[in-house]
């Protein structure tokens, strides 16, 4: 199995960042920029921005992805729209972030 750490990029799509979007509900985009630097992810909220709205974004680093389902409180296959069996076969599962 590979550590998602040793992953240097994980695709991103506009199905993701409308699941993003989608998981952030009512907090402000700079609340969630604040929320990661916190855990310790440092990003700005026009690239969040940007991810959801998919402006020239086409990765995401693992510690991003990971920092967003630790502050949206779900799983990795939830935030990245892939079934858990589908997450297993690439030999990544929820217990990696």
């Amino acid at each position: 199995m590979l550590p998602l750490t040793e992953v240097g990029s994980i695709k991103w799509t506009k199905e993701r960042g409308e699941k993003m979007r989608s998981l952030r509900g009512e907090m402000a985009l700079l609340a969630l920029s604040k929320k990661l630097a916190e855990i310790d992810v440092e990003i700005s909220r026009q690239y969040l921005h940007r991810m959801e709205t998919f402006s020239d974004v086409k990765g995401a680093s693992p510690e991003l992805v990971t920092g967003l389902c630790k502050v949206f409180n779900c799983t990795l296959a939830e935030l990245l729209c892939l079934k858990a069996t589908k997450i297993v076969q690439l030999g990544v599962d929820n217990c990696n972030f």
